[in-house]
């Protein structure tokens, strides 16, 4: 099927979940790049409202002078992104640091400078080779900064086989997962958003 016919096979399907919601604000955006790189890299595979959420939070409340690239390497620097991050194993912090490292090579130093450079294609390929960077990751850095887009990911990825949706490349989903905000007339994050809020909350809810 062409990448239309599947985002109207996605909308039809939304439009007949009774209890799905279109929500009004999604996160992102801190204007403080502790928060947004710590919200990016610890995302991948935790669970966001316990796990994520409140760390990104404390971050906001307890290092507020971290806005820029710069001044989070040197909080990290001085207290080490364990501590910071109140993470027990090695993996998530590094790939903090390594983030961090790279963004001062890009000289990105806040939320601004990093929306202007993900807006440039040419720029990805290099943050794709990143440790633990992949697509995902990217398009969610691109809407923590603002950036109109879809992230694909494994609530997504249910939604689609529900809808029986056929696309296997990650690049694929998302050109229907953004066709099919267009035609509902909604921002592309905020359906993105919408999807995993109703994807994640579905075992909460009474049948």
């Amino acid at each position: 099927m062409e990448v239309n016919d599947n985002a109207m096979l996605l909308v039809d399907y939304i439009n007949r979940l009774k209890d799905f919601v279109i929500v009004k604000e999604i996160d992102g955006q801190y204007g403080h790049m502790g928060a947004t790189i710590t919200d990016a890299i610890l995302q991948a595979g935790t669970k966001y409202n316990t796990v994520v959420l409140p760390r990104v939070r404390k971050i906001l409340n307890t290092y507020p002078e971290a806005v820029t690239t710069s001044s989070f390497w040197h909080l990290i620097e001085m207290n080490g992104a364990k501590t910071i991050l109140n993470w027990k194993d090695d993996e998530k912090p590094n790939r903090v640091t390594a983030l961090i490292r790279f963004l001062l090579t890009e000289h990105i130093e806040t939320e601004d400078d990093l929306a202007l450079w993900l807006r440039k294609e040419e720029n990805l390929p290099r943050l794709l080779e990143q440790r633990g960077i992949g697509p995902k990751t990217v398009d969610y850095l691109k809407i923590l900064v603002g950036i109109q887009t879809t992230a694909v990911d494994t609530h997504v990825n249910r939604l689609f086989e529900e809808a029986k949706i056929n696309a296997v490349d990650y690049y694929k989903k998302r050109e229907i997962l953004d066709l099919a905000a267009d035609k509902m007339g909604l921002p592309r994050a905020i359906l993105d958003h919408s999807i995993w809020k109703y994807m994640s909350n579905r075992g909460k809810r009474r049948p």
